[in-house]
């Protein structure tokens, strides 16, 4: 089994930096910790040795790991992805790790939507790659029991701008705004969106 951890690398008049750096580490060392994996903290610096190839443009890391460390590290191109068509659907998948293989994952997705909202235990979770948060008029909402706890989300629960909450399935068409979470994508904001019952 491998895991991966995808990271963004900002670069900016040919200066980079890793976003969420701290929040990465941590995730990783608990992915570790729960698979009883070795964790060495120098060769997790090796992903800030990165050469310029590139100017202004930012990169995408993508770090595949497993019991016995690091077995590769990758950067691509942040191509960027526009989102307006989400169809709900029904899943009791279980992804609480970024797994390398996701095929399960991936199959939930029909082909002729943006993205999907899945539902777990009538309970709005993930879509297939980032954590969602809705704004009701007055705050941004994000679920309680994400399929999987993204650095980025957990940032933002910490600067207390979002709220965990239970949303349901048939809270989705009170809310006013969508928003999709990852390390690439940040806070990537919907205002214009369609939902697929």
């Amino acid at each position: 089994m491998e895991i991966i951890e995808t990271i963004l690398l900002k670069i900016e008049n040919e200066k980079f930096k890793i976003e969420n750096y701290f929040y990465h580490l941590n995730r990783v060392k608990n992915t570790c910790k729960y698979y009883k994996w070795k964790f060495d903290e120098k060769e997790w610096e090796k992903i800030k040795n990165y050469k310029l190839k590139v100017k202004n443009e930012n990169l995408r890391i993508r770090v595949t790991y497993n019991y016995n460390g690091i077995k590769k590290i990758e950067y691509f191109p942040v191509k960027k992805r526009e989102f307006k068509t989400f169809k709900i659907v029904n899943s009791n998948i279980n992804y609480h790790f970024k797994y390398a293989k996701r095929e399960n994952l991936n199959s939930l997705k029909p082909k002729n939507v943006d993205e999907i909202i899945i539902i777990k235990n009538n309970l709005v979770t993930d879509t297939t790659i980032s954590n969602l948060a809705f704004f009701d008029g007055k705050e941004w909402l994000t679920p309680k029991y994400p399929l999987l706890k993204g650095t980025k989300r957990e940032e933002l629960i910490q600067k207390g701008f979002l709220k965990e909450v239970n949303i349901h399935k048939y809270d989705l068409k009170y809310f006013k705004k969508i928003a999709m979470i990852n390390a690439i994508l940040g806070f990537y904001e919907i205002k214009d969106y369609d939902i697929i019952f």
